[in-house]
């Protein structure tokens, strides 16, 4: 495994991920949970104060017996609406990660977080401590994670049956390429300045993807969106990507100096309407 900003060139598990997952409904908790606030005026991309959603910390248990936490964001108004899974590429506690899955709330979605990094020690701040702790969850590992998070989606009253969406960056933007190719239930995928994927890995995607990445990322190539788009293109898959000019890897991150408003704004603009049209 490799965190967020350390995925260019990174040795990746390829075990076979198994359809399914073992998750069981643990309970809806901690709506309305406080999240770090900060000055929205120097952040437009932030919503996570906007009246119209609910939000907060969710558990469900993974294979029976492991719980795992998430984030998750919905419409406050009463109604069924489609999920969209969030992977970060980092603890989901930095802020722009819970603010994601309320933009989605915003939009009209359910968005949930699952919290891939459970096993990460509260004490482990440095990346060595980190990929040390995650050296042995392999990607089949994180995907069966997010595999229990989209089974609690389902198992939501509030969250419509009928398809889902997937939304990653990077590390997570890879892990959301290679779920989308072994879901039966996502009908889109959206990532946001990939890691690296093999021909092999995404195969089996076929349903439209939407992919955005800054023209300035020092981490992920524009060479590499191009190498993703060409597997994409050469198995019929439908793909928009779309290059942001200046915008360096975490762009959509307003917790990072390489927050960028406009390239943000614009994203999300479009990631929204894709969501929209294919998850209607």
């Amino acid at each position: 495994m490799c965190l967020d900003g350390d995925c260019d060139g990174a040795s990746l598990d390829r075990r076979t991920f198994l359809y399914g997952g073992a998750a069981a409904f643990a309970g809806l908790g901690g709506f309305g949970a406080e999240v770090p606030r900060g000055d929205q005026t120097q952040w437009p991309t932030r919503v996570l104060d906007h009246p119209g959603i609910q939000h907060g910390p969710v558990t469900f248990t993974h294979g029976g017996k492991e719980t795992i936490g998430g984030f998750l964001a919905r419409p406050r108004s009463d109604g069924v609406y489609p999920a969209v899974l969030v992977i970060a590429g980092n603890r989901i506690t930095e802020e722009y990660i819970p603010n994601t899955c309320a933009a989605l709330a915003v939009a009209g979605f359910v968005g949930l977080a699952p919290d891939i990094f459970h096993l990460l020690p509260d004490g482990a701040r440095t990346r060595e401590e980190m990929n040390a702790a995650l050296r042995d969850h392999t990607d089949s590992d994180v995907l069966q994670d997010v595999q229990a998070g989209a089974d609690y989606l389902e198992k939501q009253p509030f969250v419509r049956r009928a398809g889902m969406g997937v939304l990653g960056f990077c590390f997570g933007g890879r892990m959301a390429m290679l779920f989308g190719a072994r879901s039966r239930n996502i009908d889109a995928v959206v990532p946001f300045h990939p890691g690296p994927v093999t021909p092999a890995e995404i195969a089996r995607l076929r349903v439209p993807v939407q992919v955005h990445s800054g023209r300035a990322d020092r981490q992920v190539s524009v060479e590499s969106i191009a190498a993703v788009e060409r597997m994409l293109r050469a198995q019929s898959t439908p793909v928009e990507v779309f290059l942001y000019d200046g915008a360096d890897h975490g762009f959509l991150a307003y917790t990072r100096p390489t927050y960028k408003p406009d390239a943000a704004q614009l994203a999300w603009k479009r990631t929204a309407e894709f969501l929209g049209g294919k998850l209607a």
